[in-house]
């Protein structure tokens, strides 16, 4: 479903086209005027440590920089040529990667580590060369240090370069957050990176103005993960790792999606179902303490199969619970983008952009990066590349950047709030065919008819949420939540009711939050957030096969008599209930055992193995056993439909005298 990968894929190929250009840079003087960014504690404010003037940290992402700037005469002019317009436009970050792992055919030579610990002169002097050129424009680069997906050879090439050095039961490209080979692999590429000296300008990478943070990795997961430790785990040793390196002189980020674990920490805002099981927390991350600021992105396109409308406001609803649900630290959202036409993606920059300027603490304390810049002669392989001539969407970027009103303004200061998008919505048609299980229903604006108020109006989105692992489907024993959003002007909705399922009590209000703003001209714009969940099965909560239906109430508020009915999602899919689906009939640990004795205890270096049914036949499941990953087999003496799954107890990772815990993540029928 996902096509972060494949957009990433082919961006390399893209940027084959590229040929090469004479190194046309010379050894500058010490930089003046332009220091290491840190963060003001007091505001969240990126802030110049030799200045004191604000960093805006608006931006662009152009991954291959460094890349290019390894090639030939044509690809390095064009390096410059990008540049000099991501200057014009007054960005003053951009973020790319600093990594090209393994030795693929298409990487040309411009690898910079090909072989495990093998690490290549002239294509790390191509960073160099980037950075100073960076450094000529008062530009700041994010180095990002791995990838998550196989571009640029990612953490799957450290997991390969593992298994092929002993590690044998390394095979998941997760298990390169475990795996001490991979640990010790990637320290020293990082050790190659910030403890580098600037072989064009002389200056140490410590002590580079042109670095503004060092990111661990681009979006990372731990699938089936629905805790986080794994990720946390890693996250705060290589933060500290990065910090002690090179005496905590730069940033840290850690280039997440933003996805959220935790149901009372945001899970209902996430765009699909599953993406609390990816075992990346945005709660739990910024409170490393290593980490400095909190990193977002936003792929509706790629995220959900519905309208232009309703990704809009789901756009609007996911960079508002991360600007209201972060800490004190900085919030950037440092990959955006929304496919063509012109006007479609340029509402939705401009309303991006807004939304990061609402309130002045916001505007201090945020970033933005949007995807892709590209020059005009390139192929826009995914429908996200900006060109240099798309001047509209270059317009409202240029106009974002240089919204400081005043430089010596306080950092709370220096933004005029916007007034709201006035861009009008128009309603698309409704679809009222009920037994499509992936059926997208459009959203709806409507005028409340609110007594002494014609500007009072509101608007509303509604989605549904599974915890089944197949998203869109929901069997006896799952949680399904219906989630709504409401965005009034000038009132508050009072009461929420819900009823589920043709279930005759209403369901109770699990989750409500409220976010108010004031406009320019007075108006008070007010979003709400209602959440409600059942678990199948429990309470007399049985359900017809098929698409699973419910009907929500609320009034504009408590004077009014007017009530609105709402009985279908806006965006995201209707779960579909399917009592046939894969379910536990039994399941049972033990110790393994050749002979016949059985004990409920386990030593170090012991199996605990756990014996698991299914209602039907499956394939292989997937099963946790101590919150890591059990080996699968099927139990042939039973029945096509058990397994037995086994892991070894070791020291390192179980506490004495704690119980064996197993957690079933996926079982996919055959049907």
């Amino acid at each position: 479903m996902m096509r972060w990968h494949a957009r990433a894929r082919r961006a390399l190929a893209l940027f084959l086209f590229f040929s090469w250009a004479p190194r046309a840079i010379h050894a500058s003087s010490p930089i003046t005027g332009f220091g290491i960014v840190k963060v003001d504690t007091s505001t969240g404010t990126f802030m110049d440590s030799t200045t004191g003037d604000i960093v805006r940290a608006r931006g662009t992402n152009v991954y291959s920089l460094r890349y290019d700037q390894a090639g030939g005469e044509s690809s390095r002019a064009r390096v410059v040529s990008v540049l000099n317009s991501i200057s014009d436009l007054k960005l003053d970050v951009v973020r790319t990667w600093a990594f090209m792992d393994g030795d693929a055919e298409d990487y040309d030579g411009r690898s910079m580590q090909p072989s495990e610990g093998e690490f290549i002169e002239k294509n790390f002097v191509a960073l160099d060369e980037l950075i100073a050129l960076c450094a000529q424009r008062r530009i700041r680069l994010i180095l990002t240090l791995t990838n998550y997906w196989d571009d640029y050879g990612g953490i799957q090439q450290y997991v390969e370069w593992a298994r092929a050095n002993g590690e044998y039961d390394v095979y998941r490209r997760e298990d390169f957050f475990t795996s001490p080979r991979c640990r010790a692999s990637f320290e020293r590429f990082i050790q190659a990176i910030v403890l580098r000296r600037n072989t064009i300008d002389n200056i140490l990478y410590r002590d580079h103005p042109a670095i503004f943070s060092y990111q661990l990795i681009n979006e990372p997961r731990v699938a089936g993960d629905a805790q986080g430790n794994v990720f946390h785990d890693w996250v705060s040793y290589f933060s500290s790792f990065i910090k002690r390196t090179e005496g905590s002189r730069h940033l840290v980020s850690v280039g997440t999606e933003g996805f959220f674990l935790s149901p009372s920490g945001g899970v209902a805002f996430n765009p699909f179902s599953g993406a609390e099981r990816q075992g990346v927390d945005m709660n739990r991350l910024q409170d490393v303490m290593d980490v400095d600021y909190v990193t977002v992105h936003c792929w509706v396109d790629d995220w959900m199969d519905s309208d232009d409308e309703s990704k809009y406001r789901f756009m609007q609803t996911w960079v508002r619970a991360h600007l209201d649900q972060s800490s004190s630290k900085p919030v950037v959202l440092e990959e955006f983008g929304k496919h063509r036409p012109l006007d479609v993606r340029d509402r939705f920059f401009r309303r991006v952009y807004e939304l990061l300027r609402e309130d002045g603490r916001n505007a201090a304390r945020s970033g933005s990066l949007f995807w892709l810049f590209v020059p005009n002669e390139i192929e826009d392989y995914d429908g996200f590349s900006v060109y240099s001539s798309d001047a509209t969407t270059l317009s409202i970027v240029r106009d974002d950047a240089t919204s400081f009103d005043d430089s010596s303004a306080s950092p709370i200061d220096a933004y005029a709030p916007p007034p709201p998008s006035s861009t009008p919505m128009t309603p698309p048609g409704e679809d009222d065919d009920i037994d499509d299980e992936d059926d997208d229903v459009d959203f709806e604006t409507i005028v409340a008819p609110v007594a002494d108020a014609e500007s009072s109006s509101f608007s509303y989105s509604c989605r549904m949420l599974t915890s089944n692992a197949y998203e869109a489907h929901a069997t006896y024993g799952d949680y399904v939540s219906i989630e709504l959003v409401l965005n009034t002007v000038n009132f508050t909705v009072d009461n929420v009711d819900i009823d589920f399922a043709g279930v005759q009590d209403t369901m109770a209000v699990t989750a409500t939050r409220v976010r108010t703003s004031v406009g320019s001209s007075d108006d008070m714009f007010t979003t709400s957030y209602f959440t409600a969940t059942r678990r199948l099965g429990e309470g007399g909560i049985y359900l017809d096969e098929g698409p699973i239906t419910f009907a929500m109430y609320f009034a504009p508020s408590s004077s009014s008599s007017h009530v609105i009915t709402m009985t279908k999602v806006t965006h995201g899919t209707r779960i579909v209930f399917d009592s046939a689906a894969p379910f536990v009939t039994d399941a049972f640990l033990r110790p393994y055992s050749s002979g016949s004795e059985q004990s409920n205890t386990v030593a170090y270096g012991d199996i605990a193995v756990l014996y698991v049914a299914f209602s039907e036949p499956v394939g292989i499941p997937k099963v946790l056993m101590n919150g890591r990953d059990a080996f699968v087999s099927v139990a042939k003496a039973h029945s096509a439909n058990a397994f037995y799954a086994f892991v070894e107890i070791t020291a390192e990772t179980d506490a004495l005298g704690s119980a064996v815990s197993f957690e079933v993540i996926e079982a996919n029928d055959y049907a």
